[in-house]
């Protein structure tokens, strides 16, 4: 167990309090202060009296060998034909470390369900994603829109965090364990059409309740149960049945109107089409053209959270997208300074997050 003197000052920028005011409160010179920065641990009541004022438990200050890992980020599937690079894990990791002493402070007495198997195969994927779907109460015909994916994570106690990501991480999320909580960060760009797949896809890694390496079999894997969550086979019998017979641009139309319909993109729907029907053909640089068009009738996430400036909209959003975040800030808001605040949320200049701190507070009164 090391001492993680480092926190001090940090936790001081949080709250605002100089060194010299925090020494003059716990009765220390700021000499000594220094002193436990650079490695001296405090003794008890002195350690105590850092907790009290900074409003923390002592484990804020120590780390166990074994937490050296206590974030993980495993290499996660980029957008497109993005790769991943050393560049890209540091980023996500960078991010995620942001929320390394939220988690570390948050009391979590979820159960979370894991569901592991040795079998990866195409019956396997199916069946985990049928079970999936009824959390959720989707019927047999229903696609799953982002809003019930977002539910499927309350369910399975996944934390959502909306953030855009730095430019070196081409995702639309990705899937890391922090102090054992489950969390899948979400690029605040994305549209949410195209956010479905992708969030499904973390999901099922949440879910397996792994840490090590993915491999590309692993990805194959959770691509598959993505697909069969986000369209059964009863949806894609019924789209199929309706376009089968049609000229290539009347499909395109008539695929489009479901897709708007039930809110998802139409690459998916295609690739589980030809499932059924392989001869199912159509070019992709037209269904390209026609998502391209599809997405402008839909927001981004960041088109939602800041619809307008109202600090009350925001933390409502937050509060309905995010609930088990938004229960964890509550949880802790007293504690966080607005400086803080600003980066967990990822609003800093974009809103006023005095603002939303006492909606938040509303909340839990």
């Amino acid at each position: 167990m090391s001492w993680l003197g480092s926190n001090i000052r940090e936790l001081s920028k949080d709250r605002n309090i100089s060194l010299t005011k925090l020494g003059e409160e716990i009765g220390v010179s700021r000499q000594t202060i220094n002193e436990w920065i650079k490695g001296q641990i405090p003794k008890g009541h002195h350690l105590l009296n850092l907790c009290r004022i900074f409003g923390v438990n002592p484990n804020s200050f120590f780390e166990h060998q074994e937490e050296d890992s206590s974030i993980v980020v495993p290499v996660h599937r980029m957008r497109g034909t993005a790769k991943v690079t050393e560049e890209s894990k540091k980023k996500s990791k960078e991010l995620a470390s942001e929320y390394k002493i939220f988690f570390k402070n948050y009391s979590n007495s979820l159960i979370l369900p894991v569901i592991k198997t040795h079998l990866k195969n195409e019956i396997v994927a199916k069946s985990i994603a049928n079970t999936l779907r009824g959390k959720v109460d989707l019927q047999s015909y229903d696609p799953i829109d982002y809003e019930k994916t977002f539910a499927l994570m309350k369910e399975l106690g996944i934390f959502l965090i909306l953030r855009e990501f730095p430019k070196e991480v081409k995702s639309y999320a990705f899937f890391t364990k922090i102090y054992d909580n489950r969390v899948v960060f979400v690029n605040s760009q994305t549209n949410v059409i195209d956010l479905i797949f992708p969030l499904l896809h973390e999901i099922v890694h949440a879910i397996q309740d792994e840490n090590n390496r993915i491999n590309e079999n692993e990805e194959s894997f959770c691509d598959s149960v993505a697909s069969y969550i986000q369209f059964s086979d009863a949806y894609v019998g019924l789209v199929h049945e309706a376009v089968k017979d049609l000229p290539d641009a009347l499909k395109v139309n008539k695929l489009k109107k479901f897709a708007t319909n039930h809110s998802h993109a139409l690459f998916g729907l295609v690739k589980r089409i030809k499932q059924i029907d392989p001869g199912f053909n159509l070019l992709p640089n037209v269904v390209g053209g026609a998502d391209t068009n599809l997405k402008k009738r839909f927001p981004t996430l960041r088109d939602i959270l800041f619809a307008n400036d109202d600090a009350r909209n925001f933390a409502n959003i937050i509060h309905s997208l995010s609930p088990l975040f938004f229960k964890a800030l509550i949880q802790q808001i007293e504690n966080i300074s607005n400086r803080k605040l600003a980066i967990l949320l990822g609003v800093e200049n974009l809103i006023d997050v005095q603002e939303v701190k006492k909606e938040i507070l509303k909340s839990n009164g």
